[in-house]
């Protein structure tokens, strides 16, 4: 059985982040002083590109500190698993040493903490997501007394659209739809979409920044219609996502499931390097979303 109790769909980082951040953003400073790298066998050296490819490494290893030769371009970081029983000498003159300068928030909660006359607006977390380990991530914080929401600002419409058309057996089309679906139909315009920063999912539920004229919103990333049960007649129900503008976009292994009566999939599009997604289903009446089988 189809059970749609999921309503999250999975963020990556488009930029690469050997090019785009600096050793400042990831939030690292020098030291004077060597620092102590304990557990020497679970030391990793390794030839990298720069200063912030081990600077990123160590963020993906919730490490506090580095070292870095910027002559030889060896990089030491400390890995949560024993990697060599050979030992290492942190201390040496030929690294320089990195630690952790700041710890930019996680949520909005932690902002409204830091500064409890924080009011709704646009801010910059740090969200605890694996994939997005010490990347910074500019969002809209919803902040009231009882709770402080995180959404992510579309600069480009994301729309979804029901038409008003069907055709039953896919021998003539007509401008309206079945009695028991009157006023079903109509646009749903997204410009905000709720996201949790522990995973960077997206909660496809939350309709409060939307528009349009269907009377129940579409969710986030669903397509449908009621157009026909023909089996090989087309499906008109359409969803254009769109996150160009957010430095993000969503995952390219994402899958869609039809669900109603004579559901399917008409087509996935992806443009943009995947940043642009244009979905086109239906059904009788039916659609596709991104639902969990049980």
């Amino acid at each position: 059985m189809l059970v749609d109790k999921t309503y999250f769909m999975s963020f990556i980082l488009i930029t690469s982040i050997s090019t785009t951040f600096s050793l400042q953003e990831l939030n690292f400073k020098k030291t004077k002083a060597p620092a102590v790298l304990h557990d020497t066998q679970h030391l990793q050296i390794q030839k990298v590109f720069g200063l912030t490819t081990c600077a990123f490494l160590c963020l993906r290893l919730s490490c506090q500190g580095f070292q870095y030769s910027d002559t030889s371009r060896l990089c030491i970081t400390q890995n949560p698993d024993a990697v060599s029983v050979s030992v290492i000498n942190p201390g040496s003159s030929l690294f320089d040493t990195y630690n952790v300068s700041r710890q930019d928030p996680t949520t909005c909660a932690d902002i409204r903490k830091d500064n409890p006359d924080a009011h709704s607006g646009e801010y910059t977390i740090m969200p605890s997501a694996p994939q997005f380990r010490g990347i910074r991530v500019k969002v809209f914080c919803l902040m009231n007394d009882t709770h402080q929401l995180e959404y992510v600002t579309l600069p480009n419409e994301n729309v979804g659209n029901y038409p008003k058309r069907s055709n039953e057996n896919c021998g003539h089309e007509v401008l309206y739809l079945p009695a028991d679906r009157v006023g079903t139909d109509g646009v749903t315009v997204y410009r905000k979409i709720r996201i949790l920063p522990s995973t960077m999912s997206v909660v496809r539920t939350d309709t409060s920044f939307t528009s349009g004229t269907k009377r129940k919103p579409h969710q986030f990333g669903t397509a449908e219609d009621c157009y026909s049960y023909g089996r090989n007649c087309k499906r008109i129900g359409t969803f254009h996502i769109n996150t160009l503008g957010t430095g993000m976009k969503f995952a390219s292994d994402l899958k869609w499931t039809g669900v109603g009566y004579a559901a399917k999939v008409h087509s996935i599009t992806r443009t943009k390097d995947g940043a642009v997604i244009d979905l086109v289903c239906g059904g009788w009446c039916g659609g596709c979303g991104i639902y969990t089988i049980t």
